[in-house]
């Protein structure tokens, strides 16, 4: 809960609103823990209920009414991808504790999958409460959801603002399921056989976790902006919040990769190959 209260910097303060302690509340503890016991799901209750907020009334309140899905067989479908980013550690702002923090990764024509994770790309809760775990080697988002958010009522919102490494177009949100495989593949490399340049396999991602919403969004200028009242901020963050935590997907999906990784830029191909054994 006090990544909640961090990341939305002053607000909480101003309106004097003060975090209950778990020994004086009735917490949901039903929620995913793993790796040491740090929390994978479940942050956002959690942390809506430690400042005397009933999450489920809060929900119904922001109720989003995001259109229909396409709902058609993913087999016949792919995506492509439109941006890659990555940002690499910076002493001065990579913490989200930083006054110039943000979750925005800057454009690159190109990026390098490994198991490891994005070669130069730096997550500060995936390396220190996580252990860099391959879990979340890669996030991934679909266009769809900035085109929504921009007609929910966030007009200023922009790529990459949501620190995801592959943004695509093409293809809805609801494409990615948790345990499926997914091939990127250059589409104009291939060679007369029809084998991609980069193998036969292309790079394969697994999807392990919808991502969940976290308080580092909160952070973004168009949600914390100083000139309006902290009352109006803080709701600007709850909904916020809210709104991609409405279906699993809206914030996007992590990914660990399956074999050797490699290369994955702007214009390559994503289809589903299978779900996992």
């Amino acid at each position: 809960t006090g990544a909640f209260n961090a990341h939305v910097p002053r607000i909480i303060q101003d309106l004097n609103i003060t975090p209950q302690s778990a020994h004086t509340q009735n917490i949901n503890h039903n929620i995913h823990y793993g790796r040491n016991r740090v929390k994978l799901n479940g942050w956002l209750e959690d942390a809506f209920t430690s400042l005397g907020l009933d999450f489920a009334l809060e929900k119904l309140k922001f109720r989003s009414n995001v259109p229909p899905s396409d709902d058609s067989d993913p087999k016949l479908k792919s995506g492509t991808v439109i941006r890659t980013a990555r940002k690499g550690y910076d002493k001065e702002v990579s913490q989200p504790s930083a006054k110039l923090y943000t979750t925005k990764k800057e454009s690159r024509g190109e990026i390098i999958l490994a198991a490891e994770g994005v070669k130069g790309d730096y997550n500060h809760y995936r390396t220190v409460a996580l252990s860099s775990t391959p879990d979340r080697a890669v996030s991934i988002l679909t266009t769809d959801i900035p085109k929504m958010l921009k007609e929910a009522g966030w007009k200023d919102v922009g790529d990459g603002d949501l620190g995801e490494n592959v943004y695509i177009d093409g293809i809805d949100y609801t494409f990615f399921e948790v345990g499926k495989r997914y091939k990127f593949q250059t589409k104009s490399a291939k060679r007369e056989s029809g084998v991609d340049s980069k193998g036969e396999e292309g790079v394969i991602v697994e999807i392990t976790e919808r991502i969940e919403p976290c308080g580092n969004l909160c952070k973004l200028p168009y949600i914390n902006n100083e000139s309006i009242p902290p009352k109006e901020r803080f709701e600007q963050c709850k909904k916020f919040l809210l709104w991609l935590d409405e279906k699993e997907g809206m914030r996007g999906w992590y990914g660990k990769i399956i074999g050797e990784g490699g290369m994955v830029k702007i214009g390559d191909s994503v289809s589903l190959v299978a779900a996992s054994s």
